[in-house]
């Protein structure tokens, strides 16, 4: 198979769904959760079976002032309420036990409220932020050193930018989604979505390295082969491993997402690292050594 004869075709695409995602990004903006903008979360136990979500989430929205409502399944009876920027008083507490009595019985006793400070949010966002930059560097540092003793005919550090741009697609790319989910569904930013990013971050440079690696073995063992032809060559040679392991996660993630679709949290997670996977095979097969091949013509067409 011919992987580099639509090379274009496939950058292009490639680059169509990052600007689109980026400007869902921008338009939309991402909602950001509890855990990074800071609210206020109510625990409750039904004494009988748990009513269904949206039954809940349409008795609390008769309360007024009361938006930003994130009703999270808990087990078989309970239930914790999230309400992002604010913090229940005494009287948001007593309209909302009361809409929820209305809902199935519940027991009182075991109502609790905990708070998220506006502060300790932004310290979460800082942190986040701070984690997700120093991931990218590090891919990119892990690449360069372990490329570092390739260097015909491209250089360590264009295989290292390579797989950062490819991250960086396969991040933006779940983060647009959420970004449109957010505006239509209410889907927010949460950590177990943070936690989704970082696993697509580790899961989607293993396959790029797969196949990086093997480029620099047939660069060693096939001397007289021109660098288009290495390449194309070590795309066949793992496009079924990688498409193979991917295909397994898909179905475990698969398998928890119709089993907690109710569980928010859980929810979100599989729902970002399954879009983040999926891209990552196009990634890593269809864009990574394209862009490296091309990057090559481009260099040959200057000399």
């Amino acid at each position: 198979m011919n992987f580099l004869k639509y090379s274009k075709i496939y950058l292009t695409i490639g680059a169509i769904a990052v600007l689109i995602s980026l400007f869902c990004i921008f338009h939309f903006g991402l909602k950001l959760g509890i855990d990074f903008e800071g609210g206020s979360s109510l625990s409750v136990t039904y004494k009988t079976e748990r009513p269904d979500v949206s039954k809940i989430k349409e008795a609390l929205s008769s309360i007024e002032g009361l938006s930003g409502i994130e009703v999270q399944p808990v087990g078989q009876s309970e239930i914790i309420i999230k309400i992002n920027k604010k913090d229940i008083s005494s009287e948001t507490y007593n309209s909302i036990i009361t809409e929820l009595k209305k809902t199935g019985e519940i027991e009182e006793s075991s109502a609790g409220v905990e708070t998220i400070s506006p502060l300790i949010g932004k310290e979460m966002r800082e942190k986040t932020i701070m984690v997700v930059i120093v991931s990218l560097l590090a891919m990119l540092l892990y690449i360069v050193l372990a490329f570092k003793n390739v260097s015909r005919p491209v250089t360590s550090f264009q295989y290292g930018f390579s797989s950062t741009l490819m991250l960086f697609h396969d991040l933006v790319i779940p983060l647009g989604v959420l970004a449109v989910l957010g505006h239509y569904a209410g889907a927010q930013l949460t950590i177990p979505v943070v936690t989704a990013l970082l696993t697509i971050v580790g899961y989607c440079i293993n396959n790029t390295v797969v196949v990086f690696d093997r480029i620099r073995e047939n660069i060693l063992k096939n001397k007289t082969m021109s660098y288009e032809e290495i390449v194309n060559k070590s795309l066949n040679e793992t496009f079924t491993r990688c498409v193979n392991t991917s295909l397994t996660v898909l179905f475990a993630l698969g398998s928890l997402y119709y089993f907690f679709s109710n569980e928010e949290s859980l929810k979100y997670f599989t729902l970002t690292a399954g879009i983040g996977v999926f891209v990552g095979i196009f990634s890593s097969v269809f864009l990574a050594s394209p862009l490296l091949v091309y990057w090559l013509r481009l260099r040959k067409k200057k000399v």
